[in-house]
């Protein structure tokens, strides 16, 4: 099978959903500079209801990390969709950087890195080997540590340990492992100053959130249907669609949906407040329990922060939730 083929079959066994490569247009590579179409061979598809540029590299030298990413930003702006990289290998070094980078790459059967999509980084091995997936999401008290910083900013650079534990309602214990955890990833460092520690994270863009994506995981646990009694009394936010549709131009859908800690779910039950109905009942309400608790990133709002939301719908596979995604992250406040 030669490359191509590979793709094809490696991006339905991770993603559950067929592939169908086409050449790109003549018309659409009269856009691009000549000697992108020499280095590549280059076609359309789509991953998960997103329009990609698959620029296939077969023999001869690979592009550098820094190459590779004026490469994708040259599609961007010539032909407006994102390009993916397919590597028939990739040194370590060189598939770390492109990750720093944030420009997408696929090695079938080893790697797929897509900033907004699905990712699969494994060390080497034959194909088809089980293998360890060489970057791990990160533990829920470091990813909250991360998006509070992306949230706030300056406002929070320099807080010593015992103020992000008050703030994030995590034991001092669970902070100090948190930031190491950032750090090992490259998404923060810690500087001592007199017997504290004061963290430093890198600046909070675009591109830096990009780079974070293979350590993010989704913050809901469970969605159940349920009949709230007294909304006032728990502490929901909306979530999913019905918060997507305050921040963008897409339907909220048949129900309001709410997010909930899980243990505040669990109390809200035992204290007969909420109660889990089918999904055939209309008069429900969608309620989504989360690994943290919502209101810790978005105390002064009634709908859960836009980085978490993104994080619950990045793997839909309705187009039309891809594109408000992307429009949500391009009006979010990036602190620089």
């Amino acid at each position: 099978m030669n490359l191509l083929d590979d793709l094809v079959d490696y991006v339905s066994d991770i993603t559950g959903s067929k592939i169908y490569p086409e050449d790109l247009s003549q018309q659409r590579k009269d856009r691009l500079p000549i000697f992108l179409s020499g280095s590549y061979s280059i076609y359309t598809a789509n991953i998960l209801g997103k329009a990609y540029i698959l620029l296939i590299h077969g023999s001869g030298e690979q592009p550098t990390p820094a190459n590779a990413a004026t490469h994708a930003e040259m599609i961007g702006d010539r032909l407006q969709d994102q390009a993916v990289f397919v590597f028939p290998r990739l040194d370590a070094f060189v598939r770390n950087r492109l990750i720093k980078h944030g420009v997408p790459f696929v090695v079938p059967y080893q790697h797929m890195f897509l900033p907004n999509g699905p990712t699969d980084i494994r060390e080497q091995s034959p194909r088809g080997q089980s293998v360890e997936r060489a970057t791990k999401e990160i533990s829920v008290p470091a990813q909250v540590m991360f998006l509070y910083y992306f949230i706030n900013g300056r406002e929070v650079e320099d807080w010593p340990l015992k103020r992000w534990s008050e703030a994030l309602r995590y034991s001092r214990m669970s902070i100090s492992r948190a930031w190491r955890e950032l750090a090992v990833n490259d998404l923060c460092e810690g500087q001592t100053r007199g017997q504290s520690v004061v963290l430093r994270f890198p600046k909070s863009d675009l591109q830096t959130w990009n780079r974070a994506q293979p350590h993010l995981h989704n913050p809901v646990r469970h969605r159940v249907s349920a009949a709230i009694d007294d909304s006032r009394q728990l502490q929901l936010r909306k979530a999913g669609l019905t918060a997507l549709a305050e921040r963008t131009l897409i339907s909220s859908g048949d129900r309001i949906t709410y997010a909930l800690a899980l243990r505040d779910w669990r109390a809200a039950i035992k204290r007969k407040e909420a109660r889990r109905i089918s999904r055939a009942d209309e008069r429900g309400v969608v309620v989504e329990t989360w690994r943290y608790d919502p209101g810790i990133l978005s105390p002064e709002q009634d709908s859960v922060d836009a980085l978490s939301l993104y994080l619950s719908l990045r793997n839909e596979a309705d187009e039309r939730v891809q594109g408000a995604l992307e429009e949500m992250l391009d009006k979010f406040q990036w602190q620089m």
